[in-house]
């Protein structure tokens, strides 16, 4: 005889950085909630891993934080970029004490994030998978809970799907992408242990492709390569070939013999750059919402996904709380994604040096420039009217006298 609970106050399908703060939101003020995911986490998925000062506030505020650190050293760093030769490097503008960017990788962050919510009073059902939903999330017939790959039924007042990209729940309720927009690179990552310590994330931009370091927590680092999507096809084999050859192109820099003196985490994964086309999709109905990148996704060139997912899911759950409603949900979502949802597909594409060029000089020439360009990043500025202006943008092009 099952003692599981047959209706909730919320469902919350999918378990990783959107759906647990949602969830631990919710448990905390006595909602009863349910996360359901179909793979038991923590697993590793497609991800930068890549914070800045806004988003690691948000850890501590959710406890999440004090938890990480408790098992694991992690590393702040400075924020580098170089394009076409022009570096511009530093710091943040502080968030609540945080100056620095920090890369934690998946499986450590959702976990911190799991036990939140469990502590909060989450339900969890691993293994499962969503396969319907009661209701047809219409004004006449309202989602009203979720039915599970061997037909249970769960009730519930709302359904939040916060389970990415691919969402089960967008496909159940028939939701469109709006706004598509496509980068050029397709990327490759791996990680490794034993690289020498860096007191900075680093991304080199030249015009056949990228490369980024980032120190991830303890000593292991993430590279991510950048490059012609034609290059990463073939065999596993034939990627950790290319990613070797690829990376040779940053020499001054990465010594190509550590790639396979040092210890080699896992294969070289690949991140096609169909994967990465960014979309918008209706985030709210009658008894449903969707979070993180199952209401909208950004190519993750300006790490912004983990962001995005816990700021939405804090919305959310505060707007549930309060009793409101969530019809200012999607006008919410759009205006704090403005210019940023553009720039990252920007920053995606190869360099054009007539255009990049100037740019990047102008910004590596004017402190001022750069810090905005940072603060952007931890959503303080935005990327077109507080960086790339059209007063900076003159003087960027203006012809150089002899």
């Amino acid at each position: 005889m099952s003692d599981r609970r047959a209706s909730y106050d919320a469902v919350v399908v999918g378990a990783r950085c959107a759906g647990t703060p949602l969830a631990a939101r919710l448990a905390e003020q006595g909602w009863s909630v349910l996360l359901v995911d179909r793979e038991p986490p923590p697993a590793d998925t497609l991800s930068t891993h890549m914070m800045f000062p806004n988003t690691m506030a948000r850890l501590r505020e959710l406890g999440a934080l004090q938890r990480i650190e408790a098992e694991h050293r992690l590393n702040p760093v400075q924020y580098a970029v170089r394009i076409l030769g022009s570096e511009t490097v530093g710091g943040f503008t502080p968030i609540d004490g945080f100056d620095r960017s920090y890369a934690i990788t998946r499986p450590v962050l959702d976990k911190a994030l799991l036990e939140v919510a469990v502590a909060a009073g989450a339900e969890t059902r691993f293994g499962e998978r969503v396969t319907g939903l009661l209701g047809a999330g219409s004004e006449e017939d309202p989602v009203r809970g979720v039915v599970l790959k061997e037909g249970e039924e769960i009730e519930a007042r709302w359904v939040l799907g916060a389970d990415g990209r691919a969402s089960t729940v967008a496909s159940l309720l028939g939701l469109e992408k709006e706004r598509p927009l496509a980068g050029e690179m397709a990327f490759m990552f791996g990680y490794w242990r034993g690289l020498p310590e860096r007191d900075r994330f680093f991304i080199d931009v030249i015009e056949e492709g990228s490369l980024a370091w980032m120190p991830c927590e303890d000593d292991l680092s993430i590279l991510v390569l950048g490059l012609a999507p034609e290059l990463t096809r073939g065999t596993q084999e034939q990627r950790e070939r290319q990613f070797r050859a690829s990376a040779a192109s940053f020499a001054e820099w990465l010594d190509p013999s550590w790639l396979d003196s040092r210890e080699q985490v896992g294969p070289v994964h690949l991140a096609p750059e169909t994967m990465l086309r960014g979309f918008f999709r209706q985030p709210t109905g009658p008894g449903w919402a969707l979070v993180g990148d199952a209401s909208h996704f950004k190519n993750p060139s300006t790490a912004q996904g983990i962001s995005d997912a816990i700021e939405q899911s804090l919305h959310v759950a505060s707007k549930l709380l309060a009793g409101d409603s969530l019809d200012g949900y999607e006008a919410w979502r759009d205006e704090r994604a403005r210019e940023h949802y553009e720039w990252s597909f920007d920053f995606a594409r190869f360099p054009n040096p007539e255009v990049s060029g100037p740019v990047f000089r102008g910004v590596a020439a004017d402190p001022e420039a750069g810090q905005n360009l940072r603060d952007a990043l931890s959503r303080q500025q935005r990327p077109r009217s507080d960086v790339f202006t059209d007063e900076r943008l003159g003087r960027w092009f203006q012809p150089v006298s002899s």
